[in-house]
């Protein structure tokens, strides 16, 4: 019998740290506007797809939080500070997915 899971406890910290992180940037990203409203939708689908490791799910989060980051670097209107403070979240999202223990893990027993 074959399970779907919203978070998969039994992943190494870093990759349960970021799929849970990855939900909370999603639905903040569908919330903030159009293309940060795709970069969204990106990031729910891959916290799904690495909770029943997919990965492809992996690279879509990876992905993702790039865009995410490039497109907080790239906005003229709003000031450094802004910047600054909303790069938090998307930097330490791929902090996690990049680590050395979750890089290792999916490419061993993601399919």
């Amino acid at each position: 019998m074959q399970t779907r899971r919203w978070v998969n406890r039994y992943q190494t910290q870093t990759l349960y740290l970021g799929t849970v992180l990855l939900y909370i940037e999603g639905v903040f990203n569908i919330a903030r506007g159009t293309f940060f409203a795709l970069i969204g939708a990106g990031m729910l689908l891959a916290g799904y797809g690495i909770a029943n490791d997919k990965k492809i799910a992996w690279k879509l989060g990876v992905g993702a939080s790039f865009l995410s980051i490039l497109m907080r670097l790239t906005s003229q209107d709003v000031g450094f500070t802004y910047i600054i403070f909303s790069l938090v979240f998307p930097v330490a999202l791929l902090a996690l997915l990049l680590h050395p223990l979750s890089r290792e893990y999916q490419k061993i027993w993601f399919n």
